[in-house]
């Protein structure tokens, strides 16, 4: 399982900001739990960290479902905010899960 930090912002949520672990990652998106769930449609800043170096990455939230009775949420997320350097990024972290053997 691998971790990243949610970060909202703008007039609703400025400087909001959320740990999150990793549940699926694509070329197309993410899926992340949090306790913290952005709102649907706002563009946030995803940190992931590769090796020693942590980026950014922008997303827009496709989905918040809350998990059973608890207080964490499933989001989902694309990847239509990126910049092409921060996709040239997401394609490595990508060839590190693709090349990790299944747990």
């Amino acid at each position: 399982m691998a971790c990243a930090t949610l970060e909202t912002g703008g007039l609703l949520s400025a400087g909001d900001q959320a740990f999150c672990t990793v549940q699926d990652v694509s070329r197309t998106g993410i899926g992340l739990h949090t306790g913290q769930p952005p709102m649907c449609g706002q563009t946030v800043c995803v940190r992931i960290g590769l090796d020693d170096e942590v980026h950014e990455l922008r997303g827009r939230v496709t989905r918040t479902d809350r998990i059973g009775k608890g207080s964490f949420h499933q989001v989902g997320l694309d990847w239509s905010g990126c910049s092409p350097e921060q996709i040239t990024f997401l394609d490595r972290v990508l060839a590190v899960v693709d090349a990790a053997p299944p747990a």
